[in-house]
Order: structure tokens, then C-alpha cells, then sequence
């Protein structure tokens, strides 16, 4: 096959855009698989500080309670 007046093998050109596919798709499974990695960490770490604020949101709701208690008193 001739480009610009060279002649280019046209196999061996198959083969490399081939194997740079190849390449790039191996590369955008890893990248997707780090994001739902990431996005499970992320997913967990929002749990946790939902679990945290419930605890915080009781333990204030018991302080009320007994300083209310106290000023009864």
C-alpha cells in the first residue's frame, strides 16, 4: 500500500493498530476496575459516617435528657 509515495505493509500496520487496541483496552479495565474499587471505599466510608452521626445524634439526645433531669432537680 503506498502513503505519501511509501510503501507501508499493510499486515504489519493491522498488527500494530491491533496490539495499541489491545493496549488501550487492557489499560481503560484497569482504570475501571480501580473506580469501582474506589467507588465501594467511598460507598463504605458513607456508611460509616452515616453510622457515626446516628451515634452522635443519640449520644446528644441522652446528654439532653439528663441535663434536663437535673435541672428538675
Amino acid at each position: 500500500m503506498l502513503v505519501f509515495g511509501v510503501d507501508v505493509p499493510l499486515v504489519e500496520l493491522v498488527l500494530v493498530i491491533a496490539l495499541i487496541m489491545f493496549v488501550l483496552l487492557i489499560e481503560a479495565l484497569v482504570v475501571i476496575g480501580m473506580l469501582l474499587s474506589q467507588m465501594n471505599k467511598t460507598k463504605k466510608t458513607l456508611e460509616l459516617v452515616q453510622k457515626m452521626t446516628d451515634t452522635l445524634l443519640a449520644l446528644k439526645k441522652e446528654e439532653i435528657e439528663v441535663l434536663d433531669r437535673l435541672k428538675k432537680r
